[in-house]
């Protein structure tokens, strides 16, 4: 089917096709396409639109893909909160969110790789930045300021805690997308995580 000509949406609905543009590029995403092969006419086929109908949401292709792999990243992290919407021990919630985490990037390691192992402007948000402002982040947070409450964790402000668990996390996550093929340990994150608890442990 070919884009419509008009350019812009029905009043009202421009938040919709916004998200269809995200779908659009999340799908391709998904089945491997690299973002230098994902072009905005493309994206612009596949949501029955013109180009500068993309552009009237987008200011350039990198901050659609951006926004889309952060999307991609939230929903992830939504669903995984969902998941644990009735899971009250502390040490479970922080592990599942953990190993969601990582196993995103090995499944989904184009918009992974977008979003934390791209180089980016100094001009344009950096990975942390993404990270910190994403659904999970703010739901880790949350999870290790429960454990300081009740005593599970030291004295350590979760956010600073968050940021050190969550670059041990990418740490993980690149080693097992750049080399799949190596003989990683099956457990190799719970050791991690097992390492990380115990010096947050109170003593």
């Amino acid at each position: 089917m070919a884009p419509s000509a008009a350019g812009r949406s029905p009043r009202g609905q421009g938040h919709l096709l916004r998200e269809r543009i995200l779908d659009a590029a999340i799908e391709r995403m998904a089945a491997g396409e690299e973002p230098h092969d994902i072009s905005v006419r493309q994206l612009a086929d596949d949501v029955h639109k013109t180009v500068p109908a993309l552009y009237q949401h987008f200011a350039s292709k990198p901050e659609l893909l951006v926004a889309a792999a952060t999307r991609a990243l939230d929903d992830m992290a939504a669903n995984v909160s969902e998941e644990l919407s009735t899971e009250l021990d502390t040490d479970t919630r922080l592990r599942r969110r953990a190993h969601a985490f990582v196993d995103f990037a090995v499944e989904h390691p184009v918009p992974y790789r977008l979003l934390f192992m791209t180089p980016t402007p100094e001009s344009s948000r950096s990975s942390l930045d993404i990270m910190m402002a994403s659904v999970g982040f703010h739901a880790l947070v949350e999870d290790l300021a429960a454990a300081r409450s009740a005593g599970e964790m030291i004295d350590a402000d979760p956010t600073d805690v968050a940021i050190v668990l969550w670059a041990a996390l990418h740490g993980v996550a690149a080693l097992l997308i750049a080399h799949p093929h190596l003989p990683w340990p099956d457990d190799l994150l719970d050791r991690l995580l097992d390492q990380h608890a115990y010096g947050l442990a109170p003593r």
